[in-house]
């Protein structure tokens, strides 16, 4: 992991704790592509978080991604995918084939894109609860 994945997942680890105080927090210590980086578990509903850095603004397409979208569409898991920068549009779509309504793809660069990151994660734990 590079040092600037290792302080993204360090700020996101941050953002998560001051969003949700009251969550838990589960981080995937070991590097693997079929498995999320963070677990978020919000009122008793599971958020699988994962981290994305680019090192320059442009078009973001996941070809990192179908390992664990292929894992994820077989559990039934609610997904974020956080990217640090750059134009989410075509992981979106491959993330939307997918997962559906299930997942959301979104830009977090720091706290000024809390309102952002907090409306993904409740949309998908509102989606959970209501078909609870």
């Amino acid at each position: 992991m590079s040092r600037l994945s290792a302080r993204y997942d360090a700020e996101v680890d941050l953002a998560l704790q001051r969003l949700w105080p009251k969550a838990r927090v589960y981080h995937d210590r070991e590097f693997t592509r079929d498995r999320a980086d963070f677990l978020l578990v919000v009122r008793g509903r599971g958020v699988m978080i994962e981290t994305k850095v680019k090192s320059d603004p442009g078009l973001f397409h996941g070809s990192t991604l179908p390992p664990l979208l292929d894992r994820l569409q077989r559990d039934g898991r609610r997904l974020v995918v956080l990217l640090n920068q750059g134009d989410p549009t075509p992981a979106r779509q491959l993330v939307a084939d997918k997962l559906g309504g299930k997942a959301r793809v979104i830009v977090w660069s720091g706290p000024a894109d809390d309102a952002e990151l907090r409306a993904a994660v409740e949309a998908l734990i509102r989606r959970e609860s209501r078909r609870a």
